[in-house]
Protein backbone atom coordinates (compact mmCIF):
# COMPACT_ATOMS: atom_id res chain seq x y z
CA UNK A 1 0.00 0.00 0.00
CA UNK A 2 1.17 3.38 -1.26
CA UNK A 3 1.57 5.59 2.25
CA UNK A 4 -0.56 8.95 2.36
CA UNK A 5 0.91 11.44 3.13
CA UNK A 6 -1.25 14.43 5.14
CA UNK A 7 0.16 18.18 4.73
CA UNK A 8 0.42 20.35 7.88
CA UNK A 9 -0.87 23.48 7.43
CA UNK A 10 1.01 26.62 9.80
CA UNK A 11 -1.47 28.27 11.92
CA UNK A 12 -1.84 31.96 10.30
CA UNK A 13 -0.90 34.76 12.34
CA UNK A 14 -3.60 36.71 14.24
CA UNK A 15 -4.17 39.98 12.32
CA UNK A 16 -4.34 42.93 14.58
CA UNK A 17 -7.67 44.20 14.42
CA UNK A 18 -8.52 48.00 15.40
CA UNK A 19 -10.98 47.74 18.28
CA UNK A 20 -14.31 48.40 16.86
CA UNK A 21 -15.37 52.34 17.87
CA UNK A 22 -18.56 52.11 19.64
CA UNK A 23 -21.76 53.98 18.67
CA UNK A 24 -22.86 56.90 21.10
CA UNK A 25 -26.10 55.58 22.54
CA UNK A 26 -28.83 58.03 21.48
CA UNK A 27 -31.93 58.15 23.10
CA UNK A 28 -34.73 58.78 20.08
CA UNK A 29 -38.09 60.14 20.98
CA UNK A 30 -40.59 57.30 20.12
CA UNK A 31 -43.11 58.89 17.54
CA UNK A 32 -46.00 57.55 19.83
CA UNK A 33 -44.72 59.91 22.45
CA UNK A 34 -44.65 62.69 19.97
CA UNK A 35 -48.04 61.89 18.39
CA UNK A 36 -49.91 62.13 21.45
CA UNK A 37 -48.30 65.35 22.19
CA UNK A 38 -49.54 66.71 19.02
CA UNK A 39 -52.54 64.94 19.62
CA UNK A 40 -53.16 66.57 23.09
CA UNK A 41 -52.58 70.23 21.65
CA UNK A 42 -54.71 69.93 18.74
CA UNK A 43 -57.81 69.19 20.93
CA UNK A 44 -56.48 71.76 23.14
CA UNK A 45 -56.37 74.09 20.30
CA UNK A 46 -59.87 73.46 18.66
CA UNK A 47 -61.25 74.05 22.07
CA UNK A 48 -59.11 77.47 22.30
CA UNK A 49 -61.16 77.88 18.64
CA UNK A 50 -64.30 77.14 20.06
CA UNK A 51 -64.32 79.32 22.56
CA UNK A 52 -62.42 82.16 20.64
CA UNK A 53 -65.67 82.04 17.71
CA UNK A 54 -68.20 81.75 20.33
CA UNK A 55 -66.86 85.26 21.79
CA UNK A 56 -66.42 86.45 18.32
CA UNK A 57 -62.93 87.03 18.48
CA UNK A 58 -60.50 87.17 15.61
CA UNK A 59 -57.37 84.71 15.64
CA UNK A 60 -55.77 82.12 13.34
CA UNK A 61 -55.13 78.55 13.80
CA UNK A 62 -51.21 79.12 14.27
CA UNK A 63 -52.47 81.16 17.51
CA UNK A 64 -54.75 78.90 19.27
CA UNK A 65 -51.87 76.30 17.89
CA UNK A 66 -49.37 78.52 19.77
CA UNK A 67 -51.69 78.96 22.64
CA UNK A 68 -52.89 75.37 22.93
CA UNK A 69 -48.78 74.71 23.05
CA UNK A 70 -47.53 77.11 26.01
CA UNK A 71 -51.08 75.83 28.00
CA UNK A 72 -49.66 72.50 28.09
CA UNK A 73 -46.12 73.07 28.12
CA UNK A 74 -46.97 75.26 31.72
CA UNK A 75 -45.39 78.29 30.30
CA UNK A 76 -46.95 81.74 31.44
CA UNK A 77 -49.48 83.27 29.43
CA UNK A 78 -49.92 86.62 29.10
CA UNK A 79 -52.95 87.57 26.54
CA UNK A 80 -54.15 90.60 26.50
CA UNK A 81 -57.94 90.62 25.92
CA UNK A 82 -59.02 93.41 23.69
CA UNK A 83 -63.01 93.68 24.34
CA UNK A 84 -64.59 95.05 21.40
CA UNK A 85 -68.33 96.27 21.81
CA UNK A 86 -70.44 94.44 20.19
CA UNK A 87 -73.21 96.62 18.09
CA UNK A 88 -76.66 95.55 18.63
CA UNK A 89 -79.16 95.73 15.60
CA UNK A 90 -82.02 97.51 16.88
CA UNK A 91 -85.39 95.29 16.98
CA UNK A 92 -87.72 96.26 14.23
CA UNK A 93 -91.14 95.49 15.07
CA UNK A 94 -93.20 93.53 12.63
CA UNK A 95 -96.81 94.68 11.92
CA UNK A 96 -99.70 92.88 13.93
CA UNK A 97 -101.95 90.16 11.64
CA UNK A 98 -104.99 91.61 10.80
CA UNK A 99 -107.26 88.39 11.69
CA UNK A 100 -110.06 87.52 9.20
Amino acid sequence: MAKKTVKTVAPEKAKKVAPVAKKPVVKKETSSKKELDNEAIRKKAEEIYKARIAKGEHGTAEGDWHLAEELLSGKTVKKEVVKKPVAKKPEVKKPALKKK
